[in-house]
């Protein structure tokens, strides 16, 4: 009797080593299996090195094994979504044409005949340009009324009178100001440097008011449209920007 019982002792101890020594396996595989997927796997599977510790402290149960463990899916690729061919040249894009003619056939053009025509096309801009719009406006007198006062076309709608700002220049300047984030004084050195015009920052400024006071109408259409509704939300994420003249970085919004 005393021999089966150390020979049921001996196996509890061999059947308890051969668990141990399969959670070992168990759990070295499991960490194979991960880093294999950390170097081999994609982005969005790699592991952090965080949770293969946790596979250390915690170890899985000898009860677990590969018999019963859920299979695996075989992740699917995502198909990414195939891109909008964009045109090089949109098609509604006005054309200019530029004839270029040979040499010999511009010194002598008698001899030769067209028997065709080559075609390519370039994508080009023209930066803004400043012009001069002059009113002209003609006074007429009655032939038969020589004494009858003259008459005039009236001027077009303006800010103030005597104002020298067109419409296309004043929408310029506030689509700079409110849509490209270029404060006034960027654009008074804009206008000087490259187009030779020299309009001060406090004149720009003064039009920003007289075109706020024109605009006052749709302004308020917008504002009770907004209110209107019941969800809002501001930005209100303050803008570093250098204080012109002292080097110094600010939180606000830049000077005009």
């Amino acid at each position: 009797m005393k021999r089966i019982a150390q020979l049921e002792k001996s196996l509890a101890e061999k059947d308890r080593i051969i668990a141990e020594l399969r959670a070992v396996i168990e759990l070295q595989n499991q960490k194979i299996d991960s880093l294999i997927k950390r170097v081999f796997g994609h982005s969005s599977e790699k592991l952090d090195p965080k949770q293969l510790e946790l596979l250390i402290l915690h170890p899985p149960s000898e009860s677990v094994g590969k018999e019963d463990a859920a299979p695996e899916l075989e992740e699917v690729p995502e198909s990414r979504p195939k891109r909008e061919k964009v045109q090089r040249l949109p098609e509604n894009l006005p054309v200019v044409e530029e004839v270029i003619e040979p040499e010999e056939v511009q010194q002598d053009p008698q001899p030769w005949r067209l028997i065709g025509t080559e075609v390519s096309e370039q994508l080009d801009y023209q930066p803004a340009r400043f012009f001069r719009r002059r009113l002209i406006r003609n006074k007429y007198v009655r032939r038969e009324d020589k004494y009858a006062p003259p008459i005039i076309a009236p001027l077009p709608e303006s800010l103030q009178q005597r104002c020298i700002a067109a419409p296309g220049l004043l929408a310029q300047i506030i689509v700079g100001k409110y849509c490209d984030h270029l404060p006034l004084y960027r654009q008074e050195s804009i206008f000087a440097n490259r187009h030779k015009v020299h309009i001060p920052r406090q004149t720009m400024a003064r039009w920003m008011g007289l075109s706020a006071d024109w605009l006052r109408s749709i302004y308020n259409q917008i504002r009770s449209k907004t209110l209107a509704t019941q969800y809002l939300q501001v930005d209100e994420t303050p803008i570093p920007y250098l204080s012109p003249g002292h080097g110094k970085t600010k939180l606000g919004y830049p000077q005009q």
